[in-house]
């Protein structure tokens, strides 16, 4: 596919959920080889407000805040300060979770980077599951806790798998938050600053400096899709038992802790910057790329299905036959609850980024599989 055909199949998958009011509002980056060979900022970044989107726009990036934190425990793994064998309590002695038996398993941070930790997401749990009975928050619906104070929580529900045993989607990529915070001796925001977004000289952040610049949310479980204001909950439509909690203030809160799994927001440009130097480049060694690319897991992918694996930086394909979606082997995606989805293609130096306004359409509706289907050969 050449990359007229990538484009042309990139602007049919913007028009048409644009036109079917599917999607409010969009900013579709593709880079190749280093250099970003497609930008497209369509639609409204505020439908109420009459504010169309554009490539300054913030966007609450959700789970897209993971290769940022990724990126930032790399770096010091570069540095020599941190090490995927590295025990949980070294960094974080009072986290450790038991299991029914009451033995406290070791936590390293390759099972927090692989997701492999033991640990869970409060979505994935009924309503008055574990966490929501512990008052676990997920890092994207509510305030008024601290980043300590939510691990503590944590640690309280006992573990319903050991580590290291089977993947699941979690909160682990929060905990290695507050690791690289420790590691530091710095709060997770300003270490973000100094390892990842100072370095890379890019708009991204825990704090919005200017709220006015930011996209309002909107859920696509009615059309149109509907403006998300307050404690909104929205159900997974590949999953209807699933339901997410959101509150989009949230990233506007002075007392909302430092997610690392998805509390951050910023521009595309910024996120497409992150998932380039996961890529390629000297921002990390080589060696440690190659070990952020490689699958961790040996089963079926939980999430993603056959022909997955799960690495540091993302699924990453397997067996491409499998996996159906015309990627190559070695290539890594992802998305973010809010509405968004990548990919990177290492065989082919290319970074795709897709980041909406529309949940849950632009992280697994039909435009995010008209996105990835683009990239096809």
């Amino acid at each position: 596919m050449t990359l007229a055909d990538v484009s042309q199949a990139l602007d049919r998958a913007i028009d048409s959920a644009l036109r079917e009011a599917r999607l409010v509002g969009c900013t579709v980056l593709l880079a190749e080889a280093g250099q970003t060979v497609y930008a497209r900022a369509a639609g409204m970044a505020n439908r109420e407000a009459g504010r169309a989107m554009s490539f300054g726009t913030w966007l609450r990036y959700a789970s897209v805040t993971k290769p940022f934190t990724t990126l930032a425990a790399l770096r010091l793994m570069d540095q020599g300060r941190l090490s995927p064998e590295d025990v949980v309590t070294r960094w974080l002695p009072d986290f450790a979770p038991a299991l029914p038996d009451g033995h406290r398993p070791p936590i390293t941070v390759d099972q927090l980077m692989s997701h492999l930790a033991g640990l869970d997401y409060g979505f994935n749990q009924p309503e008055d599951g574990p966490y929501a009975r512990a008052g676990v928050s997920d890092g994207i619906g509510d305030t008024g806790m601290t980043l300590a104070e939510n691990l503590r929580r944590l640690a309280l529900v006992p573990l319903d798998r050991a580590p290291g045993t089977r993947w699941r989607y979690s909160l682990a990529t929060d905990v290695l938050g507050a690791v690289i915070a420790a590691v530091t001796d710095r709060p997770l925001p300003q270490a973000m600053t100094d390892l990842v977004t100072g370095p890379l000289g890019i708009a991204a952040g825990f704090s919005v400096p200017e709220p006015g610049n930011l996209a309002a949310n909107y859920a696509s479980d009615s059309h149109p899709p509907r403006r998300m204001r307050g404690p909104t909950r929205v159900a997974n439509p590949l999953r209807p038992d699933q339901t997410y909690q959101f509150l989009p203030e949230r990233s506007l809160a002075q007392d909302a802790y430092p997610s690392g799994g998805g509390g951050m927001a910023g521009t595309a440009g910024a996120a497409l910057t992150v998932l380039e130097a996961l890529r390629h480049g000297p921002f990390i060694s080589e060696g440690l790329r190659e070990h952020a690319h490689r699958n961790r897991i040996d089963h079926r992918h939980p999430m993603r299905g056959p022909g997955w694996g799960h690495a540091w930086a993302g699924a990453v394909v397997t067996d491409a036959a499998e996996a159906g979606i015309g990627l190559p082997v070695g290539s890594l995606s992802w998305g973010g609850i809010y509405g968004h989805s990548w990919i990177i293609d290492p065989s082919r130096a290319r970074t795709l980024l897709a980041l909406t306004n529309t949940t849950t359409e632009g992280m697994n509706g039909a435009f995010a599989v008209e996105i990835a289907s683009a990239l096809a050969p």
